[in-house]
């Protein structure tokens, strides 16, 4: 290899042979395409078309001028060598034949070291380019040896002008020709120099063993391997555009040349030089270009991949093609799973089709984005076949590693109200602005000046928008890079889900989010005062003057894209519904005790869940409580336990009076409530009795009623008042006895007149109740008490039923987690499980109580044991006494348990039977 690991730089400016154009000079006046591509003859026409390319190109004006200031020196272009490509020596090597009839521009005299190679002296370097650089002679070996690797084999550096350690060592920096694309120049195919780099390449080195550049054996084990494999492209992906520093233009017929960078785990940061042929060396030839290639495209997104496949061929060709686009993993993408499909000039995956001479096609392959990153390849014309082409490393695209990259959006996830982002422009490259001197006389005598625009283009979606590290230009510099990095806040709002003003997506699926991508644009412009001196001569005086000009330069420009994923869920409408009881266990007439179940009457509460904002570095801050978007309603299980019981029975009030009777024992005190007979045939009968004496309604009977309930109050409550007056008035005392009053009528124990039959009266029941306690004569014969003659009779124990937004969920009630989202007690630990809602009772609202009332109630009959005498007529037989509860409609006061509807009655509470037989007036004649 060549000290100066200029191994392959030998950089030609060279004219075409006669042969090599479709049309010779003589139809050139005919036909304007002809005429471009007609050869120069002679050394001025030469340098006079080069320089008329450069300005119509480029817009380089005047680029090769007849010689350069060097060191000091003024440094002549060499004419002798544009006249040795002019009229070629007879006797070539096969590299030198494929450089026939084109021009080597350089300046000054050979230079540097001088070795003896193949008998003859060689000097390493012809002369300078027109920017100063050394040009390597065409014949000078690589000295310092070969490794054996290929040149598309080399560990090349992407990008080396962006490079720090590249640009760092050797002082290179970006200019307007790196990456140059200009679609309008119809001589590029592409728009890029990529297939003048690689017909460079074959030119000078494509199936050229290393035996033509091996000096005095070193690494002769590799003399017969070639150097270069025709039409490859670098292996580590991408094309020779993206590696090549370009420090000189090609034109019609002088060649361009320019360097690329390699990782040399030896000696670090190396370089080779790389030819980049005249445009009239193009082969004819298919080459297919990557038009629309996406770098990166999130899950689901919709993706179209553009390749343009350009003929050189003079006439129209028939070509083959196909498709491959495979899943990271290797699966190929297809119709039914990524609804791959194919459109343009072709649309199948593989196949055949016409394109007409000197033109283009666009073909076109759309996919949904998969969950990997995809890989693209497209073929046309592999084997070369079909045409025949010699140049095929163009005929092959592989868009691996570079793209398309699975973009991973940023989520915000269900309760997030906002992110704050950062992120680098250009993946955190420089983007950089080159200024050149166009004249290699002039200089810098001011500070580039100019600004790179960064511009929100989704001002929508990137709120708090700024940009750190963009500085305006102000610099004493040539080369000028920005690495601007953005802030912005996301919000939710802006995927229309504002939870926070109360206006909530209808979006259904919680699973998959809205999506939402934003872009961030920059280019810009830089320029830089220079001056020049000219020599400006006028009737023979010659004077200098310095002219004041200004050069530009664009900044990069570009569009970084960001996308986001807005996870939303909002609640459900209706939670699973706990079942409650709505029933009366052992409602049934011979029950004395009774069980109500309801539903509590419902209470309608605001809730609130949590929801966060993050910071740059996810972190959590400013939690908000945020309105839910459905009312909960709380209710539970209310309950009622009713039992009545006799305090004093009949039998017992009765007893004292009915032994004494038993005993023929005529003390009157023992007949304290009634006059039961003596005779001893009649104690036969459980309660035997004479008409006319006095018989006193006697008994006492308790009942109590606990109700538990759900109030926003911690009162008492009107529903157990209101089910506590409905037993009491479901009470019945009653008897068919027949009575006297003190107007001698014969009435039942209600004081209701009865009716003669048959010497005796019709024997009809009376009853008395809390409603009509009175009896025989007016006198109140049933007493109730409650807690209005005993405050003790009514218990009553609140427990609050404890509510608050605090997201200490221990300060929230088991009873509230039933009625609220998020809460296993609920069903629904699966909403913060998986979409982190959970709901809360929003402050400020009423307070809730479960309160247990308990009541005792006594009713009395008689309780001042007022005498009640039976009538002398009334008819012997049977008569009966008995308590008893009569059914209880439930809706008075129109409280939630009326749904029960009515609470049967006890049909006996208690009774006796009374056998009259005789009258007083019997024991009167006795």
């Amino acid at each position: 290899m060549k000290n100066s690991v200029k191994w392959f730089g030998l950089i030609l400016v060279l004219i075409l042979l006669t042969a090599t154009f479709p049309f010779p000079p003589a139809q050139a006046a005919d036909n304007p395409e002809a005429a471009e591509n007609t050869r120069p003859t002679t050394v001025e026409e030469a340098i006079q078309r080069i320089n008329r390319d450069m300005k119509e190109y480029y817009g380089l004006d005047n680029y090769f001028p007849e010689s350069i200031p060097k060191d000091g020196q003024t440094l002549k272009l060499r004419k002798d060598l544009i006249e040795k490509r002019l009229n070629p020596p007879p006797v070539q090597t096969k590299r030198e034949a494929r450089k026939n009839n084109t021009f080597q521009m350089v300046y000054g005299s050979n230079h540097g070291d001088e070795l003896v190679h193949k008998g003859r002296l060689v000097v390493r370097y012809s002369g300078f380019s027109v920017n100063g650089q050394s040009v390597s002679s065409d014949d000078f070996p690589w000295d310092a040896g070969w490794s054996g690797t290929q040149i598309q084999d080399y560990n090349l550096i992407p990008e080396p002008w962006n490079k720090t350690r590249v640009t760092e060592k050797y002082g290179i920096r970006p200019n307007r020709f790196d990456k140059y694309k200009d679609p309008a120049n119809k001589y590029l195919s592409d728009g890029t120099f990529e297939q003048l780099i690689i017909q460079g390449l074959n030119t000078e080195y494509a199936g050229i063993p290393y035996s033509e550049f091996m000096y005095d054996n070193q690494d002769s084990d590799y003399a017969k391997v070639d150097v270069y494999k025709e039409g490859a492209k670098p292996s580590k992906g991408g094309n020779w555009i993206d590696y090549v520093h370009v420090l000189q233009p090609p034109t019609m017929f002088s060649w361009g040349f320019g360097t690329v960078y390699m990782d040399n785990s030896n000696i670090g940061v190396t370089y080779l030089d790389i030819p980049i042929a005249p445009y009239a060396l193009l082969e004819s030839d298919l080459s297919a270009s990557f038009e629309k290639l996406p770098h990166e495209a999130a899950k689901g997104e919709q993706v179209q991949v553009a390749v343009r496949v350009n003929s050189t061929f003079a006439d129209p060709v028939t070509t083959n093609y196909s498709w491959t686009l495979t899943q990271k993993n290797g699966t190929k993408l297809t119709a039914q799973d990524d609804n791959l499909s194919f459109s343009g000039h072709a649309n199948q995956e593989s196949g055949a089709f016409e394109i007409k001479n000197r033109t283009g096609v666009v073909l076109y392959a759309t996919f949904t984005m998969p969950d990997s990153d995809v890989r693209i390849q497209f073929k046309v014309n592999e084997d070369g076949k079909m045409p025949k082409e010699t140049i095929l490393g163009n005929n092959v695209l592989d868009s691996n590693p570079l793209a398309i990259k699975l973009l991973k959006p940023t989520p915000l996830n269900y309760d997030v109200l906002s992110t704050k982002v950062k992120f680098p422009l250009n993946n955190g490259n420089p983007i950089a602005a080159a200024l050149t001197l166009p004249r290699p006389d002039a200089y810098w005598v001011s500070n580039a000046t100019g600004e790179l625009k960064v511009n929100n283009e989704t001002k929508d979606l990137f709120r708090d928008f700024e940009v750190e590290g963009n500085p305006l230009v102000d610099e004493p510099s040539a080369w000028i890079s920005r690495n601007p990095i953005v802030h912005a806040t996301i919000k939710r709002e802006d995927f229309g889900d504002d939870p926070v003003n109360r206006k909530w997506s209808p979006h259904s699926n919680p699973k998959v989010p809205i999506r939402r991508s934003g872009t961030v644009s920059y280019e810009g412009s830089v320029k830089r005062d220079y001056e020049y001196k000219v020599e400006v001569c006028s009737n023979g005086v010659c004077r200098t003057e310095v002219r004041r000009e200004t050069a530009h330069a664009d900044f990069d420009s570009g569009e970084d894209r960001e996308v986001y994923d807005v996870y939303v869920y909002n609640g459900t409408k209706e939670l699973g519904k706990h079942t409650y009881k709505n029933e009366i266990e052992n409602n049934t007439s011979d029950s004395k005790t009774k069980k109500m179940f309801w539903e509590n009457e419902p209470y309608e509460y605001d809730v609130i869940r949590w929801m966060k904002h993050l910071d740059e570095n996810g972190q959590p801050y400013d939690w908000t409580a945020v309105p839910g978007r459905f009312r909960r309603t709380f209710t539970q299980q209310a309950s009622g336990d009713i039992a009545w019981k006799s305090e004093s029975t009949m039998a017992q009030e009765y007893q004292k009076a009915r032994e004494a009777a038993g005993n023929k024992t005529n003390r009157k005190s023992l007949y304290d409530k009634a006059v039961f007979a003596t005779d001893r045939q009649l104690q036969k009968y459980a309660y035997p009795i004479k008409s006319g004496y006095y018989f006193n309604p006697a008994g006492k009977y308790t009942f109590t009623v606990k109700t538990v309930m759900y109030k926003q109050s911690d009162n008492d409550t009107q529903d157990h008042k209101d089910l506590v007056k409905a037993l009491i008035d479901s009470f019945r005392y009653e008897t068919n006895l027949i009575y006297i009053n003190s107007k001698k009528d014969a009435v039942n124990i209600a004081n209701e007149p009865l009716a003669s039959k048959g010497g005796g009266f019709r024997a009809e029941a009376g009853i008395l109740t809390a409603e009509q306690p009175k009896g025989v004569d007016g006198k109140v014969l049933l007493n109730v008490l409650d807690r209005e003659d005993d405050e003790s009779r009514y218990r009553k124990v609140v427990e609050p039923i404890y509510y608050s937004q605090d997201k200490d969920e221990s300060k929230t009630h088991q009873y509230w987690k039933r009625v609220l989202e998020g809460y296993k007690e609920s069903n629904t630990q699966g909403s913060k499980d998986n979409y982190q809602y959970r709901e809360y009772v929003a402050d400020k609202q009423p307070k809730m109580y479960e309160i247990t009332e308990t009541t005792t109630v006594t009713i009395e009959i008689n309780p001042d044991n007022i005498p009640v005498y039976t009538h002398a007529n009334m008819q012997n037989g049977k008569y009966y006494v008995k308590a008893w509860i009569d059914d209880a409609p439930l809706s008075g006061g129109g409280h939630t348990y009326k749904k029960l509807g009515t609470l049967q009655g006890v049909d006996v509470l208690d009774n006796i039977e009374v056998t009259v037989v005789g009258s007083m007036f019997d024991d009167l004649n006795d």
